[in-house]
């Protein structure tokens, strides 16, 4: 199904996400890696820098048009990434050792949360709000600010350098 124009930003946001998740994915497949930290600072300044107001957003703009699973499932998921990224926060401010399998969990659950997103909420919403409701979320979508410095900078160039010469 094509993503509606009015979820489109969000799908970005999704997007960028994955790329900073990617990294640190592969990062962790690579013994002693010496990369790692670089990776999840990565992912930890989008987190600081965009995706956690992204949640909120989402809850404040879409939450009140679920009912039922997709709503606890929204909000479980939800405090589950904000608890990961709070301990994430706190290796990092402490320069402390980070944990295999805490970055790993966290790739995991932020992977899942966004194909779930992607694949079920969004399209759920897609066919059972009204098209007032979708101009609606757009509206106040395209109505925020976003912090210039919301990506996942240390890869950009690598991926935008794919596919060139």
């Amino acid at each position: 199904m094509k993503r509606h124009p009015s979820l489109q930003p969000l799908s970005h946001e999704h997007h960028r996400a994955l790329l900073c998740w990617r990294e640190l994915d592969k990062q962790l497949s690579i013994p002693h890696s010496s990369a790692l930290r670089s990776a999840a600072a990565a992912l930890q300044h989008y987190w600081n820098s965009r995706f956690s107001s992204h949640l909120a957003e989402e809850e404040q703009i879409i939450l009140d048009l679920l009912s039922g699973d997709l709503r606890s499932r929204l909000l479980a998921e939800h405090d589950t990434l904000r608890s990961l990224f709070r301990s994430l926060d706190d290796t990092l401010d402490s320069n402390g050792a980070l944990a295999i399998d805490d970055l790993a969990s966290l790739a995991a659950t932020l992977r899942a949360h966004i194909h779930w997103e992607e694949r079920v909420l969004f399209p759920h919403l897609q066919s059972h709000v009204s098209t007032d409701e979708l101009r609606f979320i757009g509206d106040r979508l395209r109505g925020r600010k976003v912090s210039e410095d919301a990506y996942c900078d240390v890869f950009d160039d690598d991926v935008s350098s794919r596919g060139k010469g």
